[in-house]
């Protein structure tokens, strides 16, 4: 085999498909998907087909001309990352239907019981496929490095509906013989059923697949925007309020990386347990509730999927060791969108924070500095477990750092033709390098490229950000270290963001007191922005304030976003002499542990597996 990718069974000596069309009846009382897909080959091909699986239960592979049986092996023994490949032989094929089923234990879905939903009516299931997990929904060759197009029918009990990462075509009742062989008419057809057809024209990585089904209701917000939410009228209401400037942030991002390929931008308020702040869902953007902050700052979140429309949806890392290229490049686009629409104080802000989680993040992989790479191998790791803020951080560094040698009107020519010539590409970071050099000729002369790439840690030529905002809560972060509290004056006109910021460059090392008294005059233990909460609660483990940990509980089992779980339980469980603490985080985990995403459960349990004997 030679294979593509590093965390996919994908042979490059073998045809990439270039279409799925999915059949998926949604089975809730099972929480299993019963379905087919029929992969369709650029070409005839004779040979062997290898996709990706993991979980999945095949009960055919099939010729969907004849339906006459094509021979297939499936691996006995699953790679613990990868799962289990599935080899397919064709002869003379241009296509092949696969009848499958997925398992309860999908590392992408999760299935919610009515009590678990915000509505407490009926249930709901969502997928997150990001970063190696459509093939847990359905066989594929599941590496960006393979872009397809897709269609699907989805079969679901009435009254729910779906939403996807995709065109909705229609909404009709289920016709006879349409899911054959992969979901026979006696479940297709079956009383009260209802099917959705949806449709995406343009080519993807199959990360970006993506599904949710309940009961979800929708507002317009703009002529090509529109919100929906499971729970209701009173969160679709906040939701509405919160992302009215969506429609203007599009436009915004038009003026400065070129059009919108993508026709619409709908967002998906998902339920608490969504393990991310947003996924970048082409046409249909997914959202953790905690970003509804009611002061429309939420939208920042909002914002940077956005961005990713044209720096990681339309131009995809080919791997996971490139996935600077999606994250980098989209936390510059983010910032630049902010800095028009909130402006530059704001954008200074951000670059703060990320700044400050930039260095913590070195800290954290201090045993492994390879994860401190813009370009890490990972080999045998899985992508999951090194998630971080470095390709996010460091990439926006590494751009930030060629804007400012060259200036920002050539660095806006250069980041409008970058996308025009790779868009729906999925390119590595050697290419990118290439045409970085081949359009700024002796960039490599001013900028040391290959330390920003392969070198660990922090480049030299990196900048801490520079402003008056940023400046003061620097500078009142130090002055609580020698006692003093910042004044009701001095935070009157502060949001969030300068909250965190301030929260985030508080030692580690602060007195328990100090702590409990800057909390009895500014509540930040009750706040309503989860980025001041976990920021506080953090600080309080640290310091053993103990009289939070009813809070720290109360939160780690309100939400399953990863951002608030990996600081909470890492706070609680790191260090020696800390029993109480594990004990407690132990028993959290044992009792919000089905609420989480499957995603969160790995991460969680991996951070117990590093600091739990």
């Amino acid at each position: 085999m030679s294979p593509v990718d590093p965390h996919s069974f994908t042979d490059s000596s073998e045809p990439f498909s270039t279409h799925i069309a999915l059949n998926l009846f949604l089975d809730f009382s099972s929480s299993t998907i019963i379905g087919s897909a029929l992969i369709l080959l650029p070409t005839s091909y004779s040979g062997n087909l290898t996709l990706d699986s993991r979980a999945l239960s095949i009960s055919a592979v099939v010729d969907p001309d004849s339906l006459s049986p094509l021979p297939f092996a499936i691996s006995s023994s699953a790679d613990p990352i990868k799962g289990s490949p599935i080899t397919i032989t064709l002869s003379s094929h241009s296509s092949v239907l696969i009848v499958f089923s997925t398992s309860p234990s999908s590392s992408a879905l999760q299935w919610l019981s009515p009590a678990q939903t915000s509505s407490g009516s009926h249930p709901f299931v969502y997928t997150q496929c990001q970063s190696i997990h459509a093939r847990s929904v359905f066989p594929c060759q599941d590496t960006p490095a393979a872009r397809i197009r897709y269609s699907a029918r989805i079969n679901l009990p009435l009254p729910l509906s779906a939403v996807m990462s995709a065109s909705k075509l229609a909404r009709r009742d289920p016709i006879a013989g349409e899911a054959s062989p992969g979901v026979p008419d006696s479940l297709w057809c079956s009383k009260d059923r209802i099917v959705e057809c949806f449709s995406m024209d343009q080519p993807i990585p199959p990360y970006l697949f993506a599904l949710a089904a309940g009961e979800i209701s929708g507002r317009d917000l703009g002529p090509r925007t529109r919100v929906y939410a499971e729970g209701g009228s009173e969160l679709l209401d906040a939701a509405a309020r919160e992302f009215h400037g969506v429609e203007e942030m599009v436009r915004v991002g038009e003026a400065l990386f070129g059009p919108y390929d993508w026709e619409r931008f709908d967002v998906l308020v998902l339920p608490p347990s969504f393990p991310y702040g947003g996924m970048e869902n082409p046409r249909m953007v997914f959202l953790t509730p905690t970003v509804i902050k009611g002061d429309a700052t939420g939208a920042q979140v909002v914002i940077h999927e956005l961005a990713h429309s044209w720096t990681g949806n339309l131009i995809t890392n080919k791997t996971n060791e490139d996935f600077w290229l999606n994250e980098g490049f989209t936390t510059y686009a983010e910032r630049r969108i902010v800095e028009v629409v909130q402006g530059k104080d704001r954008a200074d802000l951000n670059i703060g924070i990320g700044w400050r989680g930039l260095n913590d993040e070195i800290e954290r992989f201090k045993d492994n500095m390879e994860f401190t790479k813009l370009k890490a191998k990972q080999e045998g790791v899985d992508p999951d477990d090194v998630y971080s803020q470095v390709p996010y951080e460091k990439g926006f560094q590494f751009l930030w750092r060629i804007e400012r040698q060259i200036g920002r009107p050539a660095f806006d020519e250069f980041l409008k033709k970058y996308i025009a010539t790779f868009k729906f590409q999925s390119i590595d970071t050697e290419t990118f390098l290439e045409f970085l050099k081949a359009t700024l000729p002796g960039i490599e002369n001013q900028i040391n490229l290959q330390i920003w790439i392969e070198g660990t840690g922090i480049p030299p030529d990196a900048m801490e950000p520079e402003s008056a905002i940023y400046t003061k809560l620097l500078s009142l972060a130090q002055e609580f270290k020698l006692g003093k509290m910042p004044s009701e004056d001095e935070v009157a006109d502060w949001n969030g963001q300068q909250w965190e910021l301030y929260l985030e460059n508080l030692p580690n090392s602060v007195e328990a007191s100090q702590v409990a008294a800057l909390d009895a005059r500014y509540r930040l233990s009750e706040s309503h922005d989860w980025e001041v909460k976990v920021a506080f609660l953090k600080l309080a483990i640290s310091a053993g304030c103990k009289e939070y940990f009813g809070e720290v509980e109360r939160s780690l089992k309100q939400v399953g976003r990863m951002k608030y779980l990996r600081p909470l339980y890492t706070s609680l469980v790191e260090g020696q002499a800390k029993e109480e603490e594990k004990m407690l985080a132990k028993r959290i985990f044992a009792e919000a542990r089905e609420f989480y995403h499957p995603i969160a459960r790995g991460v969680v349990e991996s951070i117990f597996s590093k600091h739990i004997c």
